[in-house]
């Protein structure tokens, strides 16, 4: 698997207990389809307090994870920052190849908002401790106007970051999909390693030479290459004898 594919996956592991907590008190609701994300291909819900699940116990463990998580925050952003030029190469074989953007781009914007959103979900959960810890208790119903504002933030400030997991889940799934299944639309010409005739012909005219026309050459997905880069020399003389077989 390609590094950056391996980088998305850690990521999403960053906010992974986050998101379990919060799903804990936070149901998923419709689709949001005024979301911009929803005009670039991505499925972005909003969430609604679900008043039976809270309690004291799940939003102490809320409140350690979200710590935890900004703990992070600065560690986040570096390990973003050097991925972004393998993010652009992407970015760039993608809408060559699919004819449409992947938004790679987004990605640190979003990032930077879940993690500002994040301190600002410490601040509710204090509160809602706070409520509760003095004897509110939680009937939707029966709260005040002002007690209703609180609560329509809270949901807010979830939704927030649950975006930015979903976004992340979305398009590392398209990066995942796009390797496997999708690096060329049509069909394309293939051919087998040089023989050493080839090679001495390709060098002296200082050009790409065969007895053939088109002239065959080897070319593969990110994946791929990736693949072979990494194998020992061994290895990757069985591997184009493999394909040498495969394709003569």
């Amino acid at each position: 698997m390609a590094e950056i594919e391996h980088f998305l996956q850690y990521l999403q592991e960053q906010f992974r207990e986050l998101e379990v907590l919060l799903r804990k008190i936070l149901k998923e609701e419709k689709s949001m389809h005024d979301e911009v994300l929803m005009k670039k291909g991505f499925i972005i819900h909003s969430y609604s307090l679900n008043y039976g699940k809270v309690n004291l116990d799940v939003l102490s463990e809320i409140l350690a994870e979200l710590e935890n998580v900004l703990k992070r925050e600065i560690q986040l952003q570096e390990d973003l920052e050097k991925h972004s030029i393998e993010m652009n190469d992407i970015e760039r074989d993608f809408e060559k190849i699919a004819k449409k953007k992947l938004h790679t781009n987004l990605l640190m914007k979003y990032l930077k908002e879940a993690l500002y959103y994040c301190e600002l979900m410490i601040a509710r959960i204090k509160q809602l401790k706070a409520m509760l810890q003095d004897g509110m208790k939680l009937h939707k119903k029966s709260l005040s106007k002002e007690t209703e504002m609180f609560f329509a933030s809270f949901e807010n400030v979830g939704t927030k970051i649950l975006k930015f997991v979903r976004f992340l889940e979305q398009l590392t799934q398209k990066i995942v999909n796009f390797e496997k299944e999708a690096y060329y639309p049509e069909p394309r010409t293939y051919g087998r390693a040089m023989a050493s005739h080839e090679y001495m012909k390709t060098l002296s005219k200082k050009k790409l030479s065969s007895s053939k026309d088109p002239t065959p050459v080897f070319d593969a997905p990110r994946s791929v290459i990736s693949k072979i880069k990494s194998m020992s020399k061994d290895q990757m003389k069985t591997f184009l004898v493999r394909l040498e077989l495969l394709v003569a």
